[in-house]
């Protein structure tokens, strides 16, 4: 995978590798050079700090970081990081404007361009075998006895049409998937919005940040009136708790070990978990903390009972 990421226009972001995060063309700058919308840049900012565990660290060292425990338990997330490219300067770190490229890259590329990258990610562009799909099944399915691992295996070896040796190749590897996945199974598996469509479309009707020439935002405003207040906040966390409110918060944009941190947090109190994950989403959008959104997100998620709170 790093053999194609690395081939990725990074150097347009060298020149930002110095800017602190504390400056006001913090995100538009970013957004100039990787030709993302000033709200993706922000929603990966808010990404790429969590990674880092700080608010002025501009780059990630995968080594040394603290990532989140979720995360640094997670062996595919940490092979993911080591193919990402490095700093010219730091063969250890990846600067924020790379993260952003590669992040452009997982939304943008074709299906046949993210299998290749998984073929490579998968076994470091060696030939794909039986024993190297059993050590990543292992991972996967951790309580399955060896035997129903080795079948498994064999299983996905047969079915991706191995040849004579065993193997599969880049291009055998492709189109077994694609034999194997319609293109709308494929699309949806693979399919990775650094921002929901809707969303951008929502970031079209709002005024436009100063000094962003690819900011995709025109001149109205919503107002203030739209957004949600603390006291609404706080009601749908009180009330949605009653239920399970997993999907709510993944609605929102939040992961499972997001979810998990806030319930650690808070000594598994369900209400205050989701209170105060409700504050991190309405201060992380900002302008697009809306009442709209977050009736959609109540719809989408089984509590439209709870949308009257924000009439």
């Amino acid at each position: 995978m790093g053999a194609i990421l690395n081939t990725l226009p990074l150097s347009q972001t060298d020149n930002l590798t110095n800017i602190s995060p504390n400056r006001a063309d913090w995100l538009t700058a970013h957004a100039d050079a990787t030709g993302l919308a000033v709200v993706e840049v922000e929603r990966l900012w808010n990404r790429f700090k969590q990674l880092t565990g700080s608010n002025e660290q501009t780059k990630l060292n995968p080594d040394h970081n603290a990532l989140p425990n979720e995360l640094s338990n997670d062996i595919f997330v940490k092979n993911l990081l080591k193919h990402f490219p490095v700093s010219k300067t730091d063969q250890h770190s990846i600067p924020f404007g790379y993260f952003l490229t590669v992040m452009h890259w997982f939304d943008e590329a074709s299906i046949h361009d993210k299998l290749g990258a998984l073929y490579i990610y998968l076994n470091n562009g060696e030939p794909i075998d039986a024993n190297m799909i059993s050590k990543l099944l292992k991972h996967v399915y951790r309580e399955t006895r060896d035997d129903e691992i080795k079948a498994l295996s064999h299983q996905f070896m047969r079915q991706l049409q191995a040849n004579e040796r065993g193997q599969l190749n880049m291009e055998q590897f492709i189109a077994g998937v694609q034999r194997c996945f319609s293109p709308g199974e494929l699309e949806e598996l693979l399919k990775f919005d650094i921002i929901p469509a809707h969303l951008l479309d929502e970031a079209n009707a709002i005024s436009s940040l100063q000094s962003s020439s690819t900011n995709l935002r025109n001149a109205y405003d919503y107002g203030t009136n739209d957004l949600v207040s603390d006291s609404q906040l706080r009601q749908i966390a009180t009330q949605a708790t009653r239920r399970n409110w997993t999907k709510l918060a993944v609605s929102l944009g939040f992961l499972e070990y997001d979810i998990e941190a806030f319930k650690a947090k808070n000594n598994n109190d369900s209400a205050a978990a989701l209170y105060e994950l409700l504050q991190v989403w309405h201060e992380q959008e900002g302008a697009f903390a809306t009442k709209r959104r977050l009736k959609r997100s109540l719809e989408q998620s089984d509590f439209p009972e709870l949308i009257p709170i924000l009439n």
